[in-house]
């Protein structure tokens, strides 16, 4: 094998991706390793991270056993974005890290949004700050874990430990730095506000380098563990989120994304710096040179309703079946109504407690009727999102991706929900693809997506859009009787 090859990592919630792709974007190697995280508490979720560590050294070895190293060029790396890891001098982990999904600090979370409200320049951080946000995070260790706070010598997300672990460099990407609620959006910096506000160090925090910046090389120690006599160099990386958009080919027609994926992700790309009201406003260096800002919000449930239904409810792995047997002409014309925030919202209500619901049951109601109204809700509240995120200028089309996005009924059910059409990458599309393409920018200086045929257009159907038209109005207004008869979840 002869043509350079680029490696990207995943350090996904419940599992690692490592893919190796050429410059083509044709896979040479792909393979994906589960785990588990830890629930000591009932709303806790965290994780020892050098259970990521084991898995990306494993996952490399194999890949080194399968591809000649020195057609390796680069490794690019991206992961769950918000989890936070905690650091000392010497490199480890002095707790386990606090995931993404943790929700501990919500009792704290009013006191935090009035403190960041308290100054103008850091208000627009009450807005983003949720459970699971870094600043959250931190706050608690120091208040809970005072002992722990004072062998923070840095905090990192998720990706960085493991990056920290390859090169010896603490780094971050604007990605994950401007999502923390610890960064000024507007100075594009660390937050002298927030260190003031919650007496944090400066020195707590880690550099803020470019997705695509070449950061350092696989150290000595590392090429020794992974039985390599070449080391390679390693890129900043960035959030799933932002590398699954450069996966999709977005930021080259600025184009909404919609990921389908354990939850529902909206990002709307635009190259104006246009900071957005709702949704978090996040900065996407890949390069010095960019001006990219994508705003993304959150259906915290998303993809995984349909699993919950199948799995849990009706209790069958038949997906296929059980959606071939929606009958066609039901689309637009359900009875049912399903609210599709099942585990707390963050986006448009700011609402931890919220749950989902059924409305419209009748004794007629049937089986396909109950899971279309499933997957019609979750469309309801993907449209909610992008309706108060939009940029001023009408999309073309949406591309989906993600899990969900291998469902035909459910892609036709966005397309009419939305009214416009639906792309389907039928190439890469992950996020883990997207931080291989990273490596191919770093290392190359450039990089321009492959010619390829022309995507699959899901177009919608003007009938079934008027019928959808209305049904979302009235989910709009079920929306508002929900969150006012215990919305809240008293």
């Amino acid at each position: 094998m002869s043509a350079s090859v680029y490696v990207g990592l995943d350090i996904g919630t419940t599992s690692i991706k490592v893919v190796a792709i050429n410059k083509q974007l044709e896979i040479v190697f792909e393979k994906q390793y589960a785990y588990e995280y830890l629930t000591p508490h009932k709303g806790w979720t965290e994780i020892n991270p050098d259970i990521w560590i084991e898995i990306t050294v494993k996952g490399l070895k194999e890949l080194f056993q399968q591809i000649p190293v020195d057609t390796v060029k680069g490794i690019g790396i991206t992961g769950q974005m918000h989890t936070t890891v905690f650091v000392n001098k010497h490199g480890f982990s002095i707790r386990p890290a606090i995931m993404w999904n943790d929700n501990r600090t919500k009792e704290s979370l009013p006191a935090i949004k009035q403190a960041l409200g308290s100054r103008k320049n850091s208000a627009h951080l009450a807005k983003i700050v949720s459970t699971g946000s870094p600043l959250a995070s931190l706050l608690w260790v120091k208040g809970h874990e005072p002992e722990s706070f004072q062998q923070i010598y840095k905090f990192l997300i998720a990706k960085d430990y493991v990056k920290l672990k390859l090169t010896g460099v603490y780094t971050t990407d604007y990605c994950d730095a401007s999502t923390s609620a610890l960064y000024d959006l507007h100075t594009e910096g660390w937050s002298k506000d927030v260190q003031a506000l919650f007496d944090l160090s400066p020195g707590l925090y880690p550099e803020i380098r470019p997705s695509a910046t070449v950061i350092g090389n696989l150290t000595k120690e590392m090429c020794k563990e992974l039985n390599i006599d070449q080391s390679l160099p390693v890129v900043t990386g960035t959030g799933d989120n932002v590398a699954s958009t450069l996966a999709s080919g977005s930021f080259d027609t600025m184009q909404p994304l919609i990921s389908l994926g354990t939850s529902g992700v909206v990002v709307i790309p635009n190259n104006q710096h246009q900071l957005k009201k709702i949704g978090k406003n996040v900065i996407t260096k890949l390069t010095d040179r960019d001006e990219f800002i994508i705003t993304q919000g959150t259906v915290q449930a998303g993809a995984k309703i349909n699993s919950w239904w199948l799995d849990n409810i009706l209790q069958t792995g038949n997906y296929t079946k059980e959606q071939r047997e929606i009958p066609k002409e039901l689309l637009g014309e359900n009875d049912v109504f399903f609210f599709p925030h099942m585990n707390g919202e963050k986006t448009l209500f700011a609402n931890p407690n919220l749950k989902g619901a059924f409305i419209g049951l009748s004794l007629e109601t049937d089986r396909a009727e109950m899971y279309l109204a499933v997957l019609e809700g979750l469309a309801f509240g993907i449209r909610q999102l992008f309706e108060a995120m939009k940029n001023d200028e009408r999309p073309e089309y949406f591309t989906i991706v993600g899990g969900g996005a291998k469902s035909e009924l459910w892609v036709r059910i966005f397309a009419n929900v939305l009214g416009y059409p639906i792309k389907r990458v039928q190439m890469l599309q992950e996020a883990v693809h997207g931080a291989a393409i990273l490596a191919i920018m770093g290392v190359e200086g450039n990089f321009s997506f492959p010619i390829m045929s022309e995507p699959q257009l899901i177009q919608p159907d003007p009938v079934i859009i008027a019928k959808y038209r209305q049904r979302y109005e009235n989910y709009l207004r079920l929306t508002q009787q929900l969150l006012f008869f215990g919305g809240d979840g008293k």
